[in-house]
């Protein structure tokens, strides 16, 4: 039987000339920015910016910052920037694009940042502090901003990020689902692959591209061939991994769900699914497409019990796990970048009815206080924190305590 594949096929000239969509605007040929001046609250302003697969506009020298001040001209507003501190120390102050911290270069005014008053980071743009960042409380505060994403090429393609184009099955294809085979079959005849994911911006662009739409997840281009060794179908580098840790699924081929998280689960290669495929932008169909674009991969740092800090994706456990955990009090503080909330899983959970852990919120709330040997539900965070506390007491007897994992998104 003849597989149905997409509608048509189209030519494309090749052009390496930086171009900006969506309404953003090249900014010192490398930057697409966009201004908003409608005062918003941090989160919904990273939001914003995580729908376009971008954040707020991430500053690294002067003449970036400049170039910056420029563009938002003299609005008389102060803006949000995309940069979050942890410390009062520049170098843990993180850019939103989880490229780095602002050690080599920042333009904070004097006394800044200050975390007192909050991690979340805005530049003036007018008066004796224009251009100079200051640091402030995130969601109580309200203020203009600016998105960037990354610069494009030139194509017709409806859905054009980071010099490629997204084409989703339901938008173009006369069999919107189909098993991971013939999905692939159906993304080479028209000179892609299903859709490797290399960054949370990415995944955030991706996500997006299914809002308002009844469909709940999609095929991606990820295969694996053992636990815990999953490979990109087009041979790019695997430098960015969204899997739900409890997810409890089984299969060779992925999915990733389109709400929430948007993590990604282990699915039947078999099963027919709603697919998304990508080819590079601007190039001639049905010539090699260029080498994958390598991306950093997020930096990642090591859990513990009483740790000042632990930052972005990553494990925890209660104290000498899986051994019996003893009498201890430890504290979990679960930070990841402004731009993200937190997802937290118990992939493990076995301690005695006299231990307690309790999940506390970005604003301090308890989320939730928990015992026994019942796996817990997942919980998702408000903003960019989440605090996990820790407690047994005298005559615990030998319980093995939990495995936590922890991503943002």
């Amino acid at each position: 039987m003849k597989l149905l594949v997409f509608l048509s096929l189209v030519v494309y000239t090749v052009s390496d000339t930086p171009v900006c969509n969506n309404g953003f605007s090249l900014v010192n040929s490398a930057k697409c920015l966009k201004l908003v001046t409608t005062p918003t609250k941090h989160r919904t302003a990273e939001a914003n910016c995580a729908s376009y697969g971008g954040t707020l506009v991430t500053i690294r020298n002067a003449i970036d910052n400049r170039a910056v001040s420029t563009f938002v001209g003299n609005i008389g507003l102060s803006f949000w920037i995309g940069v979050y501190c942890v410390t009062n120390d520049p170098t843990t102050c993180y850019f939103d694009d989880d490229l780095g911290t602002a050690s080599a270069y920042n333009n904070f005014a004097r006394g800044f940042p200050n975390t007192d008053l909050g991690g979340c980071v805005y530049s003036a743009s007018s008066g004796s502090l224009a251009g100079q960042w200051i640091s402030s409380e995130c969601e109580d505060v309200e203020m203009a901003y600016v998105c960037e994403a990354p610069t494009t090429k030139t194509d017709s393609c409806a859905h054009n990020y980071n010099g490629y184009c997204y084409l989703t099955s339901h938008e173009n294809a006369t069999s919107p689902a189909l098993p991971f085979t013939a999905a692939q079959d159906a993304c080479r005849q028209n000179c892609g692959e299903l859709v490797s994911i290399h960054s949370r911006r990415e995944n955030n662009y991706v996500q997006n591209l299914y809002t308002n739409t009844n469909i709940s997840a999609f095929l991606i281009g990820a295969l694996t061939t053992a636990p815990l060794t999953p490979y990109w179908i087009d041979q790019s580098r695997w430098d960015y991994g969204h899997v739900n840790p409890r997810s409890g699924s089984t299969g060779s081929c992925f999915q990733m769900t389109t709400g929430t998280d948007g993590t990604w689960y282990q699915v039947d290669c078999k099963a027919s699914q709603y697919f998304l495929c990508k080819r590079p932008a601007g190039t001639v169909c049905n010539s090699t497409p260029p080498p994958p674009v390598i991306v950093t991969p997020a930096p990642t740092n090591p859990s513990g019990c009483n740790s000042t800090s632990l930052f972005s994706s990553g494990t925890f456990t209660s104290p000498n796990y899986p051994s019996a955990y003893g009498v201890t009090w430890c504290v979990y503080k679960l930070t990841t970048l402004g731009a993200y909330r937190i997802s937290l899983y118990f992939t493990d959970f076995y301690v005695y009815q006299y231990t307690f852990v309790n999940v506390y919120d970005s604003n301090g709330a308890r989320l939730a206080q928990l015992t026994g040997t019942s796996l817990p539900s997942p919980y998702y965070s408000s903003s960019n924190t989440m605090t996990v506390s820790f407690s047994s007491t005298p005559g615990t007897p030998g319980y093995r305590g939990f495995n936590a994992k922890f991503l943002s998104f």
